[in-house]
């Protein structure tokens, strides 16, 4: 072969991007090594962003994180551990004959816990938060960082002695590029009294940030991250002509560059049943089933005052089909071509087709009934400013 015939083709730089942009984060780590070109710019900041947007908002490039775990008998404690199996698979091509891909923990101590670790995703990082510790990690380039847990700084600021459970939230601040790990500290669930701290990941440090809005109760569900803001469901009861009370529902948006918290209320004809808070393809969305109908609210971010109500998806018919199928559990997503898929509490998962008004129930054998499907999120090549460990 000649050395002119060797030559890479004369592309130019932004078809180059392009074309980078398209492919997945194993191949782009390969590329690296084609040419001392195409390594500076996939390593390059700008392009890395571009390429968590891209990935991030594309509903075919969301993985669904499943989590499997079996009990450790323990000599000598006073609770069995559990172990942990980590995998993936496509979440909008999910069919019967679906990959699962096994993910590896950065170390051996992340397969095993007390009770299943807490998730947040953002930019294709996890955030993963067990008993013995805080671990943001990067399964795509298997890279991790581990934070201290707040308990001592945030109890001592706080001037409380104990709380009865923890929520957690992960954002990134595009202003000082830097990410963020919000822990929300349930100091009395029934009074309404929680107590709010921030730890940066540039600063290392944590910093108590203030409290939720006045009389909203937080549901305990994983919080949603989305263009630096921390997302969670929450309620409010309300008191009618004196006596009768009723239930207010409000979306409670933490806007981390500047640690104000905003209240989205969820209009009336949007209440029901099973209420869930979720980030299709970087679409802040709501989903419930009101009487027999199924909606997907979408919102859209308006400014640094909050969410705009901007669609509703009503499936009229959904709730006379799934009735011959059991229980379901939470929705997964809704796919490019518009259908739902759900996972029923068997273990079994539902797709219903929007147009055919038809519901499809199949078994993927790769995933056990018992695992849990976590939080999605898409493959990136996110990395911190700080050293990896």
């Amino acid at each position: 072969m000649s050395r002119h015939s060797r030559r890479s083709p004369n592309l130019s730089d932004d078809l180059v991007t392009a074309i980078l942009l398209k492919l997945p984060v194993e191949s782009l780590l390969r590329f690296k090594l084609v040419n001392k070109s195409w390594c500076y710019q996939i390593k390059s900041p700008e392009f890395i962003m571009l390429q968590i947007n891209e990935s991030s908002s594309d509903i075919n490039r969301q993985k669904i994180l499943l989590i499997s775990s079996k009990i450790i008998p323990s000599r000598g404690l006073e609770y069995n551990m559990l172990g942990f199996t980590i995998s993936s698979t496509e979440a909008s091509s999910l069919t019967v004959n679906s990959q699962v891909m096994s993910l590896e923990p950065p170390l051996p101590v992340f397969s095993f816990d007390f009770s299943y670790p807490l998730m947040s995703s953002c930019n294709g990082l996890l955030c993963m938060i067990y008993s013995h510790g805080i671990v943001l990690w990067n399964p795509a380039i298997k890279r991790y960082k581990m934070i201290p847990k707040p308990d001592c700084y945030m109890l001592r600021r706080a001037n409380i002695n104990n709380y009865e459970s923890a929520l957690y939230g992960f954002a990134y601040d595009s202003v000082t590029e830097d990410y963020k790990v919000v822990a929300t500290l349930v100091i009395n669930a029934k009074d309404c009294n929680y107590v709010v701290g921030m730890y940066s990941v540039n600063n290392r440090s944590w910093r108590k940030i203030g409290t939720i809005p006045d009389g909203y109760r937080l549901f305990d569900q994983n919080s949603i991250s989305l263009y630096g803001t921390i997302n969670m469901m929450a309620t409010n009861s309300v008191q009618e002509n004196g006596s009768s009370t009723f239930n207010k529902f409000a979306i409670i948006s933490l806007f981390v560059g500047d640690k104000k918290f905003i209240v989205t209320p969820v209009p009336l004809e949007y209440c029901g049943n099973h209420m869930k808070l979720s980030n299709f393809a970087n679409r802040l969305c709501v989903s419930m089933f009101v009487e027999m109908d199924f909606l997907v609210c979408s919102l859209e971010k308006n400014g640094e005052i909050g969410w705009t109500w901007t669609n509703v998806m009503r499936v009229s018919t959904l709730g006379s089909l799934i009735g011959n199928h059991g229980h379901l559990d939470d929705i997964i997503c809704v796919k490019k071509n518009g259908n739902i898929l759900w996972r029923k509490t068997d273990g079994n998962f539902l797709e219903y087709n929007v147009k055919k008004e038809e519901v499809t129930e199949f078994t993927l054998s790769e995933i056990p009934p018992t695992a849990d499907l976590s939080i999605l999120y898409a493959e990136s090549l996110a990395c911190l400013k700080i050293p990896w460990e």
